[in-house]
């Protein structure tokens, strides 16, 4: 099967001014090939999960369409931003970080659905991996729902790779997660795809009283990437924490929109990103703290470390936060920089060249998250591809 794409993604929860032209982002391709309309199958499932396979999208957003008055809790007060943009996503199951259109997506195609259901106060030992062995020129549209019953954790880990360095391709994945009360959800998403490969990584969740969702992402791969993470912290001491490593080179082009949406009482939400660019690489992040009326005693943080390797690269980081209510705790920031002239000096001394340098400081920034994945194996593996990228 044979589609265009042409999908406004990465909107931001409120506009700003339309010259910055970091509101949204589009994917526009022509004949993009997808052979498969449903992910890997899991070789190894362990006991407490339960999945059912080839659910059609729309059939699989149930769980979060019967909860969608807890998981849109409101005090009732009337009233939202200026530019507030939620209406645009309201159809969706549970909104996420790309938005609507990547669900229209899916429906249309006809792509089907992993459910991972873990049951109720059991703690998952082994992870739950999907590996998506991506082949050189082939396609793929995959979607998973990750619903952690009451009291229970598990992690899922999902692997996204080619064999070819060079590889053409495309990759397109939802993951849509609840976390009732007490739950956690950890989840890993490594994207080491061919450098010729279009990639979209959408992900939305919710939290409900003590519920909690660790992210663990790297983007290393790919030639033209998108990924979008909203978490809906609906429950009193829900949390959410994400780490994020990116790497783009050459002509790499990186969209990111992450939002963290705090409705209930004494929420946390941690957002880091780490990443290198170089030579005429573009990147944008857009990253939000959003404080509801009701989210009193809440904490949020957003932070971005990256390093600059070229004069060519373009840059554009968007830390938001956005308040309605008094008594919260929000902190932003971004260190942007490039490879200091007394850091290059020091190393030069010690034997060490520019490349050399280069290489060192790409890797100790990457590996910094890569050290968080785990699974050895894989964990061993994104370090091995972080050594041979620079």
């Amino acid at each position: 099967m044979s589609r265009d794409l042409n999908m406004k993604v990465n909107v931001l929860p409120v506009y700003t001014y339309n010259f910055l032209k970091v509101n949204d982002s589009t994917i526009d391709a022509a004949d993009i090939n997808i052979d498969s309309l449903v992910g890997p199958e899991v070789k190894d499932l362990p006991d407490g999960v339960v999945l059912k396979r080839g659910v059609s999208f729309e059939e699989a957003g149930e769980v979060f369409r019967a909860n969608k008055e807890k998981i849109l809790f409101t005090t009732g007060v009337p009233g939202g931003p200026n530019g507030d943009t939620s209406l645009r996503d309201e159809e969706q199951a549970v909104r996420t970080g790309m938005g609507i259109d990547v669900d229209k997506l899916f429906i249309e195609a006809g792509a089907k659905t992993d459910i991972f259901t873990v049951d109720e106060g059991k703690k998952v030992e082994r992870p739950v991996i999907l590996r998506f062995d991506m082949e050189n020129g082939k396609g793929m549209l995959a979607s998973q729902v990750i619903h952690a019953r009451k009291d229970s954790e598990v992690t899922v880990i999902m692997d996204y790779s080619s064999q070819d360095a060079g590889a053409v391709g495309f990759l397109g994945v939802s993951t849509r997660i609840l976390a009732e009360e007490g739950a956690r959800v950890n989840l890993v998403k490594t994207q080491l795809l061919g450098n010729q490969y279009i990639h979209f990584d959408d992900i939305g969740g919710a939290c409900f009283e003590n519920g909690a969702i660790r992210l663990i992402s790297l983007e290393l791969g790919a030639f033209k990437a998108w990924n979008g993470c909203y978490i809906n912290l609906a429950g009193k001491q829900s949390d959410f924490t994400s780490d994020t490593g990116y790497y783009c080179a050459g002509e790499d082009n990186l969209d990111i929109n992450f939002v963290a949406d705090h409705r209930g009482k004494k929420t946390n939400a941690l957002l880091q990103f780490k990443g290198v660019l170089m030579g005429n690489a573009q990147k944008t992040l857009r990253f939000t703290i959003d404080f509801k009326n009701g989210s009193a005693g809440s904490v949020g943080d957003e932070q971005e470390d990256t390093l600059l390797l070229s004069e060519d690269v373009v840059n554009r980081t968007m830390p938001i936060i956005l308040c309605q209510e008094e008594d919260v705790d929000g902190r932003h920031g971004a260190t942007i920089g490039q490879l200091g002239e007394d850091i290059l000096f020091y190393m030069q001394t010690r034997g060490i060249d520019e490349d050399e340098a280069k290489r060192i400081m790409i890797k100790a920034r990457l590996d910094s998250v890569a050290r968080l994945i785990p699974d050895e194996e894989l964990m061993q593996r994104v370090q091995y591809f972080i050594q041979n990228i620079a």
